[in-house]
């Protein structure tokens, strides 16, 4: 699809293509414009996204139309004399163009450790969609009426924090940002735990006491503190200066149940746990040792450990 006049063309991939600028120092039959050169902006995207999020105009007349480069796709005019939003969608063969809106579905409010279901009680949260920010409003998320800590809003994606004192139960998430607002049901559970997942390639968010991201070019030597990073362990108490959670954490290593010496809020973080323990010096090394987290009898995700 090709955007003649496009200011910003985004998806959830990122910014659309590289636009091209050319002066129209003529007008169609070869004079120059009465107003002066003109400007012609093209920005061509390979219509491969779900959704596009479409920023035209400025506070002055401007002409911009949008071509559909499908086999007998149509020419769109978005002319006018103020800036404007669209969602540009391809449902089938042909783009279809509205006006900006809020949307998301219930299956796409997820864990943001794993990006699957699970949501729990001060854990953190990802909600994928259309319409989830823009300039002027600032985006606004609750839970039953419960504002939700934002860490992140982008016109496809929002990082926030369920409410750490939320009830169990089905409860309605609502957003609402400079496009108008939306809601969805969804299910909070008591623990959904999930190791969030960094690097490339990937690797479980798991450190060395020192900090340092542990991989199968850094493996973590046995009888030393591993340090995994996840989230949805569910309600925690606070002791001293540190957040210790309320249901039982142990880390599964290839089938062995080890006890951790902590498992709590990582100091400083919203909706971050941290679960220490020590690897048994007794371990068969490898580069790749299946690993969960189990709170509360719950099973995360599986990640592999590299042990030396």
């Amino acid at each position: 699809m090709l955007f003649r006049s496009a200011t910003t063309i985004t998806s959830a991939a990122g910014t659309c293509g590289v636009p091209f600028e050319a002066l129209d120092l003529v007008d169609a039959g070869g004079n120059p414009p009465a107003a002066g050169a003109l400007l012609s902006r093209m920005t061509v995207c390979d219509g491969a996204q779900p959704a596009y999020q479409l920023q035209v105009g400025t506070g002055q007349p401007f002409q911009a139309q949008i071509d559909d480069l499908a086999p007998g796709g149509s020419t769109l005019s978005l002319s006018g004399n103020t800036a404007a939003t669209y969602k540009v969608l391809r449902p089938q063969f042909y783009l279809a163009v509205s006006p900006q809106d809020v949307g998301f579905t219930a299956a796409a409010v997820v864990n943001a450790a794993t990006f699957t279901p699970g949501l729990s009680p001060g854990g953190l949260v990802s909600i994928f969609g259309v319409g989830l920010a823009g300039t002027g409003t600032a985006t606004k998320v609750d839970m039953d009426g419960t504002a939700m800590a934002l860490l992140l809003a982008t016109p496809f994606q929002i990082n926030a924090q369920v409410p750490p004192a939320m009830a169990t139960g089905v409860r309605t998430i609502h957003v609402s940002s400079a496009f108008g607002s939306a809601q969805q049901q969804v299910t909070v559970s008591a623990v959904s735990p999930g190791i969030f997942i960094v690097g490339n390639p990937p690797v479980g968010a798991m450190t060395n006491a020192n900090y340092s991201l542990i991989q199968p070019s850094n493996p973590l030597p046995r009888g030393q503190v591993l340090v995994i990073y996840a989230t949805g362990l569910g309600a925690v108490t606070q002791k001293a200066q540190l957040s210790y959670t309320n249901a039982a954490v142990t880390v599964v290593l290839n089938g062995t149940e080890l006890p951790a010496s902590f498992a709590g809020l990582a100091p400083g973080f919203t909706g971050l746990y941290q679960v220490n323990v020590t690897i048994p010096v007794a371990t068969p090394p490898g580069l790749a040792i299946p690993m969960t987290l189990k709170v509360g009898g719950v099973q995360s995700n599986s990640v592999m450990l590299s042990v030396q």
